[in-house]
């Protein structure tokens, strides 16, 4: 039912935005063709015609974008990834994609299992995540991640303290991107209370997660049982994990 409600509302505004386009079309020939004036013509053909043709090529870009993070997201299709961005780089001729695709690829690195290369890519563009609340959120969480699955409890722990000073924040001036569920739940596993990090999972609605999300939450549920060596739900929430992560890869 989700889906058929997001797909109605993707056709819907689609259609909105060809009508307004349409209406938009319509005025500039009208007003071409009924102006007497040769100068008033040629502006409003030409101005007419740039912006039309402008806002429809900024339409195409974003209708990229939407493909390359929908098979991020919902189809956990690497290839498609990779196959989407290649084509919204060669068609951005301007970057205006740029910051956008910096943050997908770190998400990439790390659904191909290359935290390392995450973490690195993460530093190498550290100024552009420490350019806003949100950005730096996604800094600190990737990383509590990449490290969780590194196995590395220290630097957990630290990108733990540095993404409370969130929880603790005004929140009106960033969007709470991740559940601090979650959060809380990798710190305590960084902390060997394994029990706890389940306790704090199991707050999470998987409902509320699209297919990407619900893999690395299944994926975690089967490492805190595996460390408490329970075998039956560690088979349970693998089976869940791999429902969900298609082409995606996991180590550690």
């Amino acid at each position: 039912m989700k889906k058929f409600f997001w797909n109605s509302y993707s056709v819907t505004k689609q259609l909105g935005l060809l009508f307004i386009y349409l209406i938009f079309t319509f005025y500039i020939v009208t007003a071409t063709i009924t102006t007497p004036a040769l100068s008033a013509k040629l502006l409003y053909a030409l101005g007419g015609g740039v912006i039309l043709v402008g806002a429809l090529y900024y339409e195409y870009l974003k209708f990229l974008y939407t493909k390359m993070t929908t098979a991020l997201t919902m189809q956990t299709d690497l290839a498609q990834c990779k196959k989407a961005r290649e084509k919204l780089v060669k068609y951005d001729i301007f970057n205006g994609f740029k910051g956008s695709l910096i943050i997908f690829d770190s998400l990439c690195l790390m659904d191909e299992g290359n935290y390392q290369g995450c973490l690195e890519h993460m530093n190498q563009h550290h100024d552009f995540f420490h350019g806003s609340p949100d950005y730096l959120f996604i800094f600190w969480y990737n990383q509590l991640l990449c490290y969780y699955f590194l196995k590395e409890p220290t630097k957990m722990l630290y990108c733990g303290d540095k993404l409370r000073e969130f929880k603790h924040s005004d929140q009106k001036h960033f969007s709470p991107l991740f559940s601090f569920d979650e959060i809380d739940a990798l710190i305590a596993s960084a902390n060997g209370l394994h029990q706890k990090s389940i306790r704090h999972l199991d707050k999470i609605s998987p409902k509320r997660l699209n297919a990407r999300e619900k893999a690395y939450y299944y994926h975690i549920l089967a490492n805190e049982y595996r460390i408490l060596n329970d075998s039956k739900q560690v088979g349970h929430y693998l089976k869940l994990a791999r429902k969900y992560q298609n082409t995606m890869h996991f180590r550690g």
